[in-house]
């Protein structure tokens, strides 16, 4: 706005003397008075949109955030730099409040610093919840039992039941390297579906429903088997 004039530059005086026209001259008393009218209407429209910034910013801030209260007698957190890095900042407390300065401002009883008394916003505190009295840890008994109930299977039964997992189709070469596979790793593979074998030996079982069926296997998994 350069005071609320329009400056002069040396085209604008190139122009008025081609075009020979002179400057209007104006009275000290009205120069004043548009001046004064145009920093007037400035401020306003400044104020304004300085306004509609704010209300819009509120209105996001309020999305995500929620009303929190404390009273008189809590005990609060306050987020206080920390004393290794004054740029880091850490939960600090717990500290009493003694007093509401107004809905979004506290002042706490600090024992340490320079004060005895702090006031601090609402966003730098956190209510602190004494902890409960039952402190014990339970255990839980992770033994395993002997007695656990499984499936007899033995080992005549998984060799019997080998080729009925085959696909027929399957060249007798590869069947053979299938069942040798299968019978060379029967701790892994079981005839029951649902049915495997733990690190201890039993079998466990559960109930989810397995489908299975034959599929062609790709050629660099068939190079791997």
């Amino acid at each position: 706005m350069l005071s609320g004039r329009q400056p002069r530059t040396l085209l604008d005086m190139l122009v008025e003397q081609w075009e020979d026209t002179e400057e209007e001259v104006k009275d000290l008393l009205t120069y004043t008075r548009e001046l004064r009218d145009n920093l007037h209407t400035v401020w306003e429209e400044a104020h304004t949109a300085l306004q509609e910034a704010q209300d819009k910013q509120k209105q996001r801030y309020d999305i995500r955030s929620a009303v929190r209260t404390l009273s008189v007698g809590d005990k609060a957190l306050v987020l206080l730099p920390s004393s290794d890095n004054k740029l880091l900042a850490k939960r600090q407390g717990p500290f009493e409040v003694i007093a509401q300065i107004n809905p979004t401002t506290y002042k706490l009883a600090i024992p340490q610093g320079s004060g005895r008394e702090q006031i601090y916003h609402i966003n730098l505190l956190k209510k602190w919840l004494e902890p409960t009295e039952d402190n014990s840890v339970h255990f839980i008994n992770s033994e395993i039992p002997d007695d656990i109930p499984y499936p007899k299977i033995t080992s005549q039964d998984q060799s019997n039941q080998v080729n009925p997992w085959i696909n027929p189709d399957l060249t007798k070469g590869y069947h053979n390297q299938l069942t040798q596979l299968v019978q060379h790793n029967q701790d892994v593979f079981s005839r029951y579906l649902g049915v495997c074998v733990t690190f201890r030996g039993y079998y466990a079982s559960h109930d989810v429903s397995v489908f299975h069926g034959c599929y062609r296997t790709g050629m660099a998994s068939a190079v791997a088997m």
